[in-house]
């Protein structure tokens, strides 16, 4: 049994208008979930730059320290990199990956070592702090110091991977070609002994 012309054109409204309305919706939720994303993006940079602020302030708090020996005095109003990394730890657990994360802790760690050995150094009893190889608490102190660069590049090199795909991707595309195409090392010729006699099979 056919449609009658009023039961087709009925029916016709019926589909443009549910796929209209399917049309709106899919753009709709489309729409929500980018604008979502953009409002986690945006608070996920709001992070890396304070991360980024934090790092730079204590990588310069402690090469003036490695410099001199002794902590630069603050200016009025200035405020010192906080001890207490709680607050910004908790905010990259939310928005930064799991790897960032591990650096971060472990770059701010390793910031806690070195100034426990510049305190050793500089209470210590038996001699007076001297900057010189030849005081072992010094000694010690800049091994902590190379250890929180180390740090610190790591978690910096994190954060533009993070913030900077493309451009990590492109350098990593140009160091495998690089390896691609590289020359063989030569290899070195035999040298041969005049008075030798030559190996027989």
């Amino acid at each position: 049994m056919g449609l009658t012309p009023a039961e087709a054109a009925l029916t016709g409204t019926a589909f443009g208008a549910l796929a209209t309305f399917s049309s709106a919706w899919l753009i709709q939720r489309a729409t929500t979930r980018r604008e979502r994303e953009n409002r986690v993006w945006d608070r996920r940079m709001a992070v890396y730059d304070e991360v980024m602020i934090v790092v730079r302030r204590m990588a310069d708090l402690r090469e003036a320290v490695r410099r001199t020996g002794t902590f630069p005095e603050r200016r009025s109003g200035e405020t010192a990199p906080t001890d207490d990394m709680s607050p910004l730890l908790a905010r990259l657990e939310i928005y930064g990956s799991d790897e960032l994360l591990a650096a971060c802790k472990h770059a701010f760690a390793a910031r806690r070592r070195w100034k426990l050995a510049w305190g050793k150094w500089h209470t210590q009893r038996e001699n007076n702090p001297r900057i010189s190889d030849n005081d072992a608490f010094w000694v010690e102190f800049k091994k902590a110091v190379k250890k929180s660069r180390k740090a610190d590049r790591r978690l910096l090199s994190l954060l533009r991977a993070e913030v900077h795909p493309e451009r990590i991707s492109a350098r990593r595309k140009m160091l495998m070609r690089l390896k691609r195409f590289r020359l063989p090392n030569p290899r070195r010729g035999r040298t041969i002994d005049p008075g030798r006699t030559p190996d027989r099979p």
